[in-house]
């Protein structure tokens, strides 16, 4: 019972602390100036401390000791909230890194109707697709003219060895190259479909990843990267 009464009057005295800094910041030192209207904060911390006054007559007197244990516990809480509420921007941000690298490529749909890819544990933006219904890896990469498959993920994809043509020209980072053209029935990024995705096929080994290009940046309302986020825009 003592434990009891030594948390409650520990959880007042820290609240009361808190009304009080309040009131006090709040204070204006100008006597024409006094605010004693009862929505503000003074009446607040006033009626904590009429809180605490009667809370002592109801639970009589407590140890010292468990009063002191319950201001650490309850006072080391909200220091934690304040501070977890003060670098929320950075918690947030090394969240995103923790999801990048434990879940590189996941597409997360947000409630404005946006579609979240976070920046992988290399630097870049991997996405999980279905490409004609069969799961692809593609990588962002702004500067492909279009979405390129690779041999492996075309085939998948139901692309067979006859139907691809290697003629279509194409520079890389390794010089030139042929690809083959072909058209995409459907590319999907978690919510996000799209239809009828001009693409083409690079010969085998010439890919390590497939290219998530313009093809299909093209087709959305919108995209933008922020710092370690790929937001994309149905």
């Amino acid at each position: 019972m003592r434990g009891i009464r030594g948390i409650v009057i520990g959880v007042l005295i820290t609240v009361m602390a808190g009304a009080g800094l309040y009131a006090l910041v709040d204070f204006s030192g100008d006597p024409d100036n006094l605010d004693f209207d009862q929505t503000g904060p003074r009446i607040v911390a006033l009626s904590v401390l009429a809180f605490v006054f009667v809370a002592s007559l109801v639970f009589g007197q407590p140890r010292v000791r468990d009063i002191v244990q319950g201001v650490f516990f309850w006072g080391g809480l909200l220091a934690l909230l304040v501070v977890g509420y003060t670098f929320r921007a950075d918690l947030i941000q090394g969240g995103y890194r923790v999801l990048g690298a434990l879940a590189p490529g996941l597409a997360v749909p947000q409630d404005d109707g946006t579609i979240l890819i976070v920046r992988d544990a290399s630097g870049h933006f991997s996405l999980e697709a279905n490409t004609n219904g069969a799961k692809t890896r593609f990588l962002l990469d702004t500067g492909a003219s279009a979405v390129v498959l690779t041999r492996e993920d075309a085939a998948r994809a139901g692309f067979s060895d006859s139907e691809l043509t290697f003629s279509v020209p194409v520079q890389t980072a390794n010089g030139g190259a042929l690809v083959a053209p072909v058209r995409v029935r459907t590319l999907s990024v978690g919510d996000l479909s799209l239809t009828d995705v001009r693409a083409f096929v690079a010969r085998e080994g010439a890919l390590d990843t497939s290219l998530f290009g313009m093809t299909a940046l093209n087709r959305l309302s919108s995209w933008r990267i922020e710092g370690d986020r790929l937001v994309l825009t149905p």
